[in-house]
Parts: structure tokens; C-alpha cells; sequence
């Protein structure tokens, strides 16, 4: 059986991993199940399970770098979470840019209607989460600099220029397929604006 001083052992150790909430929890009812499996299975005292439940979460609870374009560190369990998490957004935007350049293609001006509700349900999603105190605008800032915004600014960079030397127009707005790559960009922003709304981390801070 496990003391509450005990208890606060493991929580002391795992918050040095600065762990997400969700996964703190799941993971600190592993170590706890696994130390007194130990202690009531092999017989051993509690500081003896503790180092050996670390040894074999070593290579989970190591501290990486969260991203190719962070600067942030965090356990490596926390970076496959969230790198699933990341993809899923990324293929949400690419669905989403798809049925956008489909509309253009099928419906004509409609694409354009299209654009302006997305960029309103971008602009509501914004002030809710302002206005409610979900979300400060500080946070909102930093989403400029997420990682994921960072590496459409990099696609952008050089599709950009060549959407507009093969659509012979050299406002970057005008070609469709730039505006495809902002569309994309936006709806990864929503999502990220979802997430941080709802308290689910998406490494914003």
C-alpha cells in the first residue's frame, strides 16, 4: 500500500516532466499500479519499485524536443501524442483546402462565399474565445508561432511565387492556389484555437 507521502514522491517526480493534465493523470496511475505490483509481487520496499518503475518509463519520460520548430522540451510521450494530434489537424486542413478548391472548380463564385464564411467562422472563434476568457490574447499571438503555422509560412514561401509566375498574376492574393495555402493555414488555426478553448494541449505555451 502506498503512503500519501509516497504518493507525493511519484507527483513531484512526473510534474518535472511537465506533462499535459490528461496524460499526468493516466501516467501517475500507471507508476502507482506498477510500484505496488512491485512491493506486493517481488517483495521490494517502495524507494526500490520507484527506480525501477522510472528505469522502465526512461526511454517514454525522456526530454525531447517537442518540434523540428520548437524550442520547447518535453517528455517524449508527450511529443507522440501530440505529433498524432498534429497530423490529424494537418489532414482536417488538407480535407477542408480540398473541398474548398472543388467548390472553385464546380461552383464558381460560390468558392468565394465560401472563403468569406470560413474566414467569419474564423473571426467568431477568435472573439468567443477572447470575449469568454478562454483564451487570452496573448495566446492568440503565440499561435502566429506554433509550429505548425511555421511550417506554412515555409510551404508558402515557395509555392507562393510559383503560383503566381504560372498564373501570370503577380498579386499574391489572386491565384487560387495561394489562396488555397492561406485557406489551409486559417483552418489549421481554428483548430488550434478549438483546442486551446477547450484545454487540450497543442503545445501554445
Amino acid at each position: 500500500m502506498i503512503t500519501r507521502e509516497q504518493e507525493n514522491q511519484i507527483t513531484v517526480y512526473l510534474a518535472s516532466k511537465k506533462l499535459s493534465p490528461q496524460i499526468f493523470i493516466e501516467i501517475k496511475d500507471h507508476f502507482i499500479l506498477q510500484i505496488t505490483d512491485l512491493m506486493d509481487r517481488e517483495n521490494k520496499n517502495f524507494q526500490e519499485a520507484f527506480l525501477e518503475t522510472r528505469l522502465s518509463w526512461k526511454k517514454e519520460l525522456e526530454m525531447v524536443r517537442a518540434d523540428l520548430f520548437s524550442f520547447r522540451r518535453i517528455a517524449r510521450i508527450e511529443k507522440e501524442v501530440l505529433q498524432r494530434r498534429f497530423n490529424k489537424m494537418t489532414l482536417t486542413a488538407l480535407l477542408f483546402s480540398m473541398i474548398a478548391g472543388g467548390v472553385y472548380l464546380f461552383l464558381g463564385e460560390t468558392y468565394y462565399y465560401f472563403l468569406i464564411f470560413a474566414l467569419f467562422i474564423f473571426v467568431s472563434i477568435v472573439l468567443f474565445g477572447i470575449f469568454s476568457g478562454k483564451i487570452r490574447f496573448m495566446e492568440y499571438q503565440q499561435i502566429s508561432f506554433h509550429p505548425l503555422i511555421i511550417r506554412n509560412t515555409i510551404l508558402g514561401m515557395f509555392i507562393f511565387p510559383v503560383g503566381c509566375y504560372f498564373s501570370g498574376e503577380y498579386e499574391f492574393w489572386k491565384p487560387v492556389c495561394n489562396q488555397l495555402i492561406i485557406f489551409y493555414s486559417m483552418t489549421i488555426q481554428v483548430q488550434l484555437l478549438y483546442f486551446r478553448i477547450k484545454k487540450i494541449n497543442v503545445l501554445i505555451r
